[in-house]
């Protein structure tokens, strides 16, 4: 947020062109969605390297009848480190590729890739990637951020506000909520994260207020319904309203409750990042090269992001080689 976030990354030149030759293109053609209020998805896959873990013996102890030597060994991948692919429960050798789409696409189009160790958690990327967007995409306007439950921690929330963006995120799995939030029109909050009014009633979200505050109205009063004589709390013909603070617990309290259909519309489109990975890993098959470095990998990863939108232009241009091929023959 001061601007002191480490700047060194050398895949920064595919970035670069990645996001000028061809996200730039897309956008123009309207492929991304609507870059003044555009939704973008962040997700980490694991990405397995050619090279064995155990090195090469470059030791004579075989030769003396020495086979489980501690000599020195040759790494044809010294930068493979070990992580844990959550997918396929399994440890592996090799890089993380991180990637951002576009989930308003329907295409599935990626617009930021970034390779990194194994072991480094999606969270901490995450930190990097929104730095990076913002600053090679300067005329798009980030809407909303999609991310499943590795990003649910509260400086991730921090900087998504700090970037004016809203947060649909999933909940940590192993997360036990706890909604404590002081209220005296709020008697307690349900197994759904809903408020509930002192006649057993949930209320009812009406809005987010800026800046990050939440608005929600009695039921009767939204759904035109006269409440019952021990039920009325109110004597305006509004009936009761209240405001939650969002920033009293940023993860609980999300601008967009979690429980609320246009939250669930919204998350749905978070599986465009699994699509746009798959294409990258299955069509693409970017690991059967068995690349032996970082370099070659990102290299391939981004050929393939790139071959992604080629296939969005085709599609949208309704482009066919062989109608080509025919109109020059004739």
């Amino acid at each position: 947020m001061q601007g002191k976030l480490h700047d060194f990354r050398p895949e920064r030149i595919l970035q670069e062109f990645l996001a000028r030759c061809v996200v730039d293109v897309s956008a123009n053609m309207g492929l991304l969605g609507d870059t003044n209020s555009l939704s973008v998805t962040f997700d980490g896959s694991a990405y397995y390297s050619g090279a064995s873990h155990y090195g090469v013996k470059v030791c004579d102890c075989r030769s003396k009848g020495i086979y489980n030597c501690t000599c020195p060994r040759r790494y044809s991948d010294p930068d493979a480190t070990w992580g844990w692919d959550s997918y396929r429960e399994q440890w592996f050798y090799g890089d993380t590729l991180f990637n951002v789409t576009a989930s308003d696409s329907p295409n599935d189009l990626p617009i930021y890739l970034r390779i990194v160790q194994a072991s480094r958690h999606d969270s901490i990327t995450t930190v990097f990637a929104l730095r990076d967007i913002h600053n090679m995409y300067s005329k798009i306007y980030f809407r909303n951020f999609l991310a499943d439950g590795a990003m649910d921690n509260y400086p991730t929330y921090k900087l998504i506000k700090f970037y004016d963006i809203l947060p649909f995120i999933a909940l940590d799995s192993r997360t036990k909520a706890k909604f404590n939030y002081p209220h005296p029109d709020i008697i307690c909050f349900d197994n759904k994260g809903r408020s509930i009014c002192p006649g057993g009633i949930p209320y009812v979200y009406r809005g987010l207020c800026k800046p990050y505050r939440l608005k929600y109205r009695c039921w009767f009063a939204v759904y035109s319904k006269e409440p019952p004589e021990e039920c009325k709390c109110s004597n305006s013909a509004y009936e009761k309203t209240l405001y939650i603070k969002a920033g009293y617990d940023p993860r609980m309290f999300t601008p967009m409750p979690r429980y609320s259909q246009t939250f669930k519309d919204i998350f749905k489109t978070r599986t465009s990042v699994e699509r746009s990975n798959k294409r990258v890993f299955i069509y693409y098959a970017v690991e059967d090269a068995n690349s032996r470095s970082s370099m070659m990998r990102f290299s391939m990863a981004t050929f393939s992001a790139v071959n992604i939108h080629l296939d969005a232009w085709i599609k949208s241009k309704k482009f066919s080689l062989i109608n080509e091929i025919k109109e020059t023959a004739a």
